[in-house]
């Protein structure tokens, strides 16, 4: 972008260019005329003069080298198809670029344009300034895509004989590295009737911008879709990064197409967002690789994320402090950039084929899928890489690759590899979130099974049981619970019951209760204490099974009862809790013993047994319904308890058991 002063262009130079070396482009293919800027006839000035190929040019800062009067014939003739290193001129600063033109007299209306000049500059003509008032800018600020037209005033050129001069400051990076800066191949230089090289101008806008804005309004459809994710999948966090990843690319687009279209004045807070943007572009790329690689966020990538972010605050304050200041010594310029270039190097070159090995290790299929728009985007790094090695070996003279012609238009390769690489993402997004939706669609037909099992399960643990009241209540957090109770009446007229919760949610939750109620229904035990045992046993016996919390009772018809807990809520009778034995929950350490007590229960009274789900019911000021509420909550009926705790607000399973003797 046109305002960008240091650390955007260090890091679009890393990124873009892969820290190619410039080439000195020895034979270049000719996409503009060849003129002497000694002396070009342009009589036919209705037709725009394309100025751009050739220009006479000197190093230095003189006023007077916009004199038409100067003699230049001892300048330097250049072909702008050639980097200024290849004239010999390594460590450019100032440089003047003069030319003559030979024009119908008297002619009116004609405007001098300049397109994509890398650096600072100021036209003049017959040596007065033409063009926008401004101060000149300061360290050589990249102009890119802006489109600059100077109208000549009618007298200037009245005798026909014009000579244009321009003053440029180069970019600062770029004369440190080499590369192509002030008039390039990609620059336009135009002199014509104001009219048509208005037009030709907006022609030249809409070629360039086509397929720029065609991967914009691709990036916005690929945002809606991730957003459209995001919202339905809230789980799935990289969706979220996605949109951020996509969110900070659309709204860079955006602004650089403002910036490249637009008379903006230079402003020392110009580059701001640029540089927020780009930080927030690096920052969600990494989380979202991260996130579909399935890595922790270990500290190295803390410490990865946190040194962009202060590259971008040091790249901000230079770019404050220095706005009015001469440029920052080259020493500097030459240190961040291979900061840049060492913190770049794993994301553009490595994190495709890290993509490849983890999906090799893990058989992860998301890695598989990522890795191809990263494949994308890195073989254009590769090639460049590639290109740079073989003229470092005198093997070939190709610099870069060339624009690839399509009708009128020349597309740039980066804008093909930005096109391919939205599209592979689009892909990767639907690919995965179509395996993701059959995933879950399978995960929430064995959850309903699940359930189903479970319902019959707990339907069968509520038996007859003549000569007690008893009532239950059981509200699961999500389609299958945790939570489990028995019932079993005996012969001589007692009931056996027990209630439990399993650690886990979810399927694997409901699979374990499956299993206790399958081992306690094969019981033959009618001793608490004794059945704790054995079903610790039975526990230990699986592997990955966790812990569960479990209490017991047994009831005679005359009131009497027997009870022993394993780290369960201890029961409540008359609102009232029992003080029952310490114990550590079932299934964590083999040959415990779980003692018991006995009471009696009055033909007045009701045991109350729950699960935890009850006291830790949390509202939506997060406070806990809490223990100090159960002794008048357990005067009513289980029913009520349940209902009491779901309105509070349900955390967890919820179930309750009350046990009463009939008179």
């Amino acid at each position: 972008m046109r305002s960008a002063k240091l650390l955007p262009h260090l890091v679009g130079l890393a990124l873009a260019l892969a820290f190619t070396p410039a080439a000195r482009a020895d034979t270049p293919i000719q996409y503009h005329p060849a003129l002497n800027p000694h002396d070009i006839e342009a009589v036919n000035v209705a037709h725009p003069i394309d100025l751009t190929a050739n220009w006479l040019i000197h190093q230095g800062d003189d006023p007077t080298y916009a004199s038409p009067t100067l003699d230049d014939s001892h300048w330097l003739v250049i072909d702008t198809y050639r980097t200024l290193p290849s004239y010999g001129i390594d460590h450019p600063d100032f440089i003047w670029y003069r030319t003559h033109l030979h024009i119908t007299p008297n002619s009116h209306n004609m405007v001098l344009e300049l397109r994509y000049f890398l650096g600072s500059e100021q036209m003049f003509v017959n040596g007065v300034l033409t063009g926008p008032s401004r101060p000149f800018p300061k360290g050589g600020l990249d102009r890119a895509d802006y489109d600059l037209q100077s109208p000549i005033p009618d007298a200037l050129i009245a005798s026909g004989d014009v000579t244009i001069a321009i003053r440029a400051e180069l970019a600062i990076a770029g004369a440190v590295f080499n590369t192509r800066i002030g008039l390039t191949d990609g620059s336009l230089v135009l002199f014509g009737d104001q009219r048509v090289v208005r037009d030709r101008a907006l022609l030249t806008t809409f070629r360039i911008w086509t397929s720029r804005i065609s991967n914009l309004a691709l990036t916005a459809l690929i945002l809606l879709i991730a957003a459209a994710f995001a919202l339905s999948l809230r789980n799935e966090r990289e969706y979220l990064a996605l949109c951020l990843f996509l969110g900070s690319q659309l709204a860079y687009g955006v602004l650089q197409y403002w910036d490249g279209t637009h008379e903006i004045p230079f402003s020392r807070w110009g580059n701001l967002p640029a540089q927020f943007l780009t930080f927030i572009w690096i920052l969600s790329g990494i989380e979202f690789a991260r996130m579909i690689l399935k890595l922790p966020r270990a500290r190295w990538i803390v410490a990865y994320e946190w040194t962009f972010g202060c590259l971008m605050v040091v790249g901000s304050v230079l770019d404050i402090v220095t706005f009015t200041m001469p440029a920052p010594p080259r020493a500097l310029i030459l240190l961040l950039t291979g900061v840049v270039t060492l913190l770049l190097t794993p994301i553009v070159l490595g994190l495709p084929l890290y993509a490849l090995w983890i999906w090799r290790r893990d058989h992860n299929t998301d890695a598989l899928l990522l890795s191809i728009p990263l494949l994308i985007q890195g073989c254009f790094v590769y090639v460049r890489i590639g290109l740079s090695i073989l003229r470092l070996l005198h093997l070939t003279q190709v610099a870069y690759l060339p624009y690839i012609p399509i009708e009128t238009f020349n597309i740039d390769w980066t804008e093909v590899a930005d096109f391919l690489f939205l599209l592979a993402l689009l892909m990767f997004l639907i690919l995965r979130t179509v395996r993701l939706a059959r995933a879950r669609a399978d995960l929430a037909a064995e959850l309903a099974a699940a359930e189903h099992v479970q319902q019959l399960l707990l339907t069968g643990s509520s038996r007859p049981t003549p000569g007690f009241f008893v009532e239950t209540a059981f509200h699961p957090a999500s389609q299958v619970g945790g939570d489990f109770f028995l019932l079993t009446p005996f012969e001589d007229g007692s009931i056996f019951a027990i209630i439990g919760d399993v650690s886990g949610k979810g399927l694997t939750a409901a699979m374990r209760v499956a299993m206790i109620l399958g081992v306690l229904r094969r019981e033959t035990s009618r001793e608490p204490a004794a059945v704790l045992a054995h079903l610790n046993d039975a526990l230990l016996t699986q592997s990955e099974m966790g812990f569960t919390t479990a209490c017991c009772v047994h009831l005679y018809p005359d009131g009497h009862f027997d009870a022993a807990n394993a780290g369960h809520i201890a029961p409540y009778v008359a609102g009232t809790e029992l003080e029952t034995a310490p114990a550590l929950p079932l299934g964590l350490a083999p040959d415990q013993f779980y003692d018991f007590i006995t009471g009696h229960l009055a033909p007045t009274q009701t045991m109350v047994l729950m699960s935890d789900g009850v006291p830790e019911a949390r509202n939506a000021k997060r406070e806990l319904y809490g223990f100090d509420r159960l002794p008048s909550l357990t005067l009513r009926p289980a029913q009520e308890i349940a209902a009491t705790a779901v309105s509070f607000g349900q955390e967890d399973d919820i179930t309750v058991l009350t046990l009463a003797v009939a008179n």
